[in-house]
């Protein structure tokens, strides 16, 4: 690994030319975390300003869903802290849209889209579907071309159209932050393309910061400003995708042997 591109345990690294009295969107300051003896993570420090695309890669086991656990705030980190929005990620979690990779629906249950979207805003899956909240639910799939979906079924959604309507979902309330688990898992080649292109018009038009997992170098080339590179809990490289990804190390670590991505939805399991 090239030095410029190595992270020291100590650093925090922001982007240059950022506002010094805004807030970063995300600030990430020595943490670790230990689970049951088991070191996750090990003091991992980063900032992403805001409106910036950041892209964690690396192989399974890395400890990258670990990472955006802590941010949602779904783990207390064991050491160090993580602040979102100048917030506790707590406090910071209404104004973050999350979009897992595994989903909590059973795929087979006879939920609409417009429900699954209007339960997000509600906190509550919804007996009757409200007129504004049915509005901001054909809104929120607009924006990612999806208004054909809304009175769909999930178990009739293709991969594709599944992950635009979850990404509707997540976009519903307007956050300022957007947060993506592997969000090409279970799409296959041509909706890839397609919903890469859709995050980053997404990104630069509503200057979303964006944080997403993934195994797809197409989508870290096409929409990352920033690339953490991670291992065994630590993270390896951190800093401009173009400087990240000139170690063939990273390249064959991180984007080889996840079929998966390729994989069309079956429909068995969660979602």
């Amino acid at each position: 690994m090239s030095a410029d591109t190595r992270m020291s345990a100590n650093q925090n690294i922001g982007s240059p030319g950022s506002s010094p009295h805004a807030s970063p969107a995300i600030d990430v300051r020595g943490m670790s975390l230990v689970i049951a003896g088991r070191g996750i993570l090990n003091d991992i420090n980063f900032i992403l300003e805001r409106g910036e695309f950041l892209c964690i890669c690396g192989p399974n086991g890395a400890g990258k869903t670990m990472l955006l656990k802590a941010m949602l705030g779904l783990i207390q980190p064991t050491l160090g802290s993580v602040a979102l929005l100048g917030k506790t990620p707590r406090e910071g979690r209404k104004h973050i849209g999350y979009v897992p990779q595994r989903k909590n629906f059973d795929r087979m249950f006879p939920a609409r889209v417009v429900e699954v979207i209007a339960a997000h805003l509600s906190g509550a899956w919804p007996l009757v579907v409200s007129r504004d909240a049915r509005d901001k639910a054909a809104a929120a799939l607009r924006i990612v071309g999806g208004e054909h979906l809304l009175e769909k079924e999930l178990r009739d959604l293709s991969g594709g159209e599944l992950q635009r309507a979850f990404l509707a979902r997540a976009l519903v309330a307007d956050p300022e932050i957007l947060i993506l688990d592997e969000p090409m898992a279970g799409v296959d080649a041509k909706g890839i393309s397609d919903i890469t292109s859709l995050l980053d018009g997404l990104a630069k038009q509503r200057r979303l910061t964006v944080v997403m997992i993934t195994h797809s170098l197409e989508v870290v080339e096409h929409c990352a400003t920033k690339v953490i590179f991670m291992e065994s809990g630590k993270i390896m490289a951190w800093g401009n995708p173009v400087d990240v990804l000139h170690d063939p190390r990273v390249r064959e670590t991180a984007f080889t042997g996840h079929d998966h991505e390729h994989a069309i939805t079956s429909g068995s399991g969660e979602y």
